[in-house]
């Protein structure tokens, strides 16, 4: 537990920046980590669509009226898709495997982003119900006196000790959260410490008066649109190959027949193949269609004015909950801590009761947690916002759209 008064921030003496916390998560969030052991799979299942079959080699002895005859055959099978299709397709594959791991990086970046908006919010919240019970603890020495001497009312004093204790039962139930919400960011950036991680306020690039950039990002430039582009290439490239190959099963070679007794040597050519009776390929070129189709309804999800449409509404509601958060923030805390500094010295000078206070404090601690509130869903607004582009606001407002 920590001692009162301490925030979280200073129990280790070092913050976290976001910036930090985000380089590290692309460094050893699960997701990289999984998308960087999928990419060799993938690529090392490229080789094997582009390995042909080695030669076949068949040797025959026979004895034919006590005349020996040595016969070879040297098959090679063979498939259309040989020709060109299957290393088309290998290229293909590796460019889509590629632009899927870049496609986690964008998701990676949100959900670390996220844990750690999560951990400063338990943090601050923390810190707001320390300063209210700061706030409600420098009345109870005066509403003592008070008491004491006849001039106040012991139920109001027993009514401040409850607030106190209930500002501080507050804080202390938000410490198991921190270390939660702690351990959830730790495992995303590759923390080993065990300790309670303190982060800074989040900060980031201002919002744009207008989505016109962020809509051309999330267009172009996104890594997830690039990625289902690149899916879909390979699934039409798969269905090349299968479809080529709808007669396969074919060998073509050399046949060479050796009379070891008379020393003449016959030499043809002879190929076998499996004759398409009761099968085409149908049911692997149903697939490779089947994935095709898939490919299509994913991207389809992204279509441009789709996204642009998503990507514009969450501007929109990004601006907003920031207007609502700098509106309470600027404005409507400074009146409160107004009033409450003027009831004091009205006290002070006997103008008005001890009783007058404690309701301009409950008001003064209830609109802080207000004005937290907005704050926070202005963090949850614009990650929102950067999931439906696809990338960091940073990113997209420092990229040169082709």
């Amino acid at each position: 537990m920590l001692p009162a008064g301490m925030a979280f921030g200073e129990a280790q003496g070092k913050f976290l920046s976001l910036d930090a916390a985000l380089n590290a998560g692309l460094k050893n969030h699960p997701s990289i980590i999984s998308a960087d052991s999928d990419l060799r799979v993938r690529l090392a299942e490229t080789l094997a669509v582009t390995e042909i079959p080695n030669p076949r080699l068949e040797a025959e002895f026979r004895a034919l009226n006590d005349e020996p005859v040595v016969e070879l055959k040297l098959m090679q099978p063979i498939k259309r898709s040989y020709f060109g299709l299957r290393n088309n397709y290998a290229h293909i594959e590796r460019a889509s495997a590629r632009a899927d791991v870049r496609a986690q990086i964008a998701g990676v970046l949100n959900d670390v982003y996220s844990r750690y908006v999560e951990l400063w919010t338990v943090q601050e919240l923390r810190n707001i119900r320390e300063q209210n019970r700061l706030d409600f603890l420098s009345l109870r020495e005066d509403f003592q006196r008070r008491v004491e001497a006849g001039q106040g009312s012991a139920v109001d004093l027993a009514l401040l000790d409850a607030e106190i204790a209930n500002q501080k039962a507050e804080a202390v139930a938000l410490e198991g959260q921190a270390a939660a919400r702690s351990a959830a960011l730790a495992y995303r950036i590759g923390r080993k410490s065990g300790g309670i991680i303190s982060v800074e306020r989040p900060s980031g690039l201002a919002l744009p008066a207008n989505s016109i950039a962020l809509e051309d990002f999330a267009i172009r430039r996104t890594p997830l649109r690039l990625a289902l582009l690149k899916r879909e290439e390979a699934a039409l490239a798969r269905l090349s190959i299968v479809r080529a190959d709808r007669y396969s099963g074919m060998e073509a070679g050399v046949i060479a027949e050796h009379d070891t007794n008379g020393g003449g040597v016959l030499l043809g050519i002879g190929f076998n193949m499996d004759l398409p009776f009761w099968n085409k390929n149908e049911a692997a070129i149903a697939g490779a269609e089947a994935s095709v189709d898939a490919a299509r309804n994913e991207l389809r999800l992204q279509a441009p004015d789709r996204v642009a449409a998503v990507v514009k509404l969450r501007h929109r509601s990004a601006q907003a909950a920031e207007r609502s958060a700098a509106s309470f923030n600027r404005e409507v805390v400074p009146l409160f801590e107004t009033a409450l500094s003027q009831t004091k010295e009205a006290i002070n000078k006997g103008q008005a009761g001890a009783i007058a206070i404690q309701p301009v404090i409950t008001r003064l601690t209830e609109t802080r947690l207000r004005a937290f509130e907005l704050t926070v869903a202005a963090f949850e607004a614009r990650a929102e916002l950067e999931a439906a582009m696809g990338g960091r606001l940073e990113e997209a407002m420092g990229a040169s759209v082709r």
